[in-house]
């Protein structure tokens, strides 16, 4: 997969957050070691390309823990896009936003990870959660006042299951076998409970790590029954009072984590199970 530059908006926050930090506290080898996760978020703030083509979203009657909403259709993404290869990180959020919302983010979720940036406690490689809907899309309107020449949004719900398929139509993207997902993803029978590290399981074939578990994933959708018939790059119903969430999460059981599984909840609520990635378009 192609490294790309970090999005300007983040980078323009490191200096800012350094320079406070510094002025708050003049303990050089905790400065250090904050540059240095700075340049470790910069150097995994990549974006995989997920090309165009036509998927079977949702799944088949025969498919184990399969729900009634999940109808089997025929779906095109019919231009490509890239998807950040993570869960956004709570340092990431942090250098746009200036808070740090997460439940998991003092020293005993993240050990030797965590830092403090005036006075604020982060687990900076943990993904941030406790956001809304709402609060992903605040976040996304500040990284597109960077102007980078990338428009940056939530993915649809089409995109995101897509995208964690990456070219398969098994129950989970790595198979059938619900006894693999250990190796995959951080869910009810190895979290500990709590969040961990993006990217500390194993990618699908796109690219892209945490699709399955970690945290739930806020997609752009409404919530509303499917298609029966063949789509091209729907976006979901016009209106609505609950906005979709994908992906499964650390408290979880296995079925949870199947990519045709979904979810919703009003765009206001806020859990310590939910966060978002990012897509982006030029």
């Amino acid at each position: 997969m192609k490294k790309t530059k970090v999005i300007a908006a983040l980078t323009a926050g490191v200096g800012v957050a350094c320079d406070a930090y510094g002025s708050a506290n003049a303990d050089t080898a905790k400065l250090a070691q904050l540059q240095q996760q700075l340049a470790s978020v910069n150097a995994s703030a990549t974006f995989a390309r997920i090309p165009a083509g036509t998927f079977q979203m949702g799944s088949p009657s025969s498919e184990s823990g399969r729900y009634d909403n999940e109808v089997l259709h025929s779906v095109t993404i019919s231009h490509g896009f890239e998807m950040e290869v993570t869960d956004v990180t709570q340092l990431q959020w942090f250098l746009v936003m200036g808070y740090n919302p997460s439940h998991f983010k003092s020293q005993q979720y993240c050990q030797s990870d965590y830092i403090s940036m005036n006075g604020t406690d982060l687990c900076p490689n943990n993904p941030v959660e406790q956001v809304s809907w709402d609060d992903a899309r605040a976040f996304i309107a500040k990284l597109n006042q960077g102007n980078d020449g990338y428009a940056y949004r939530l993915p649809t719900e089409a995109e995101w299951e897509y995208a964690a398929r990456a070219g398969t139509q098994t129950a989970y993207y790595f198979g059938d076998d619900a006894t693999q997902l250990d190796a995959n993803a951080w869910y009810s029978n190895n979290s500990g409970s709590q969040t961990h590290a993006v990217g500390g399981k194993t990618a699908n074939a796109f690219g892209l790590y945490d699709m399955a578990g970690n945290v739930w994933q806020w997609v752009q959708d409404y919530y509303g029954d499917y298609s029966n018939s063949r789509v091209t790059d729907p976006t979901g119903p016009s209106s609505g009072s609950l906005r979709v969430f994908r992906g499964g999460d650390w408290s979880r059981v296995a079925l949870f984590c199947r990519p045709a599984f979904r979810l919703f909840a009003g765009a206001g609520v806020r859990f310590s199970i939910l966060g978002f990635r990012l897509v982006r378009t030029q």
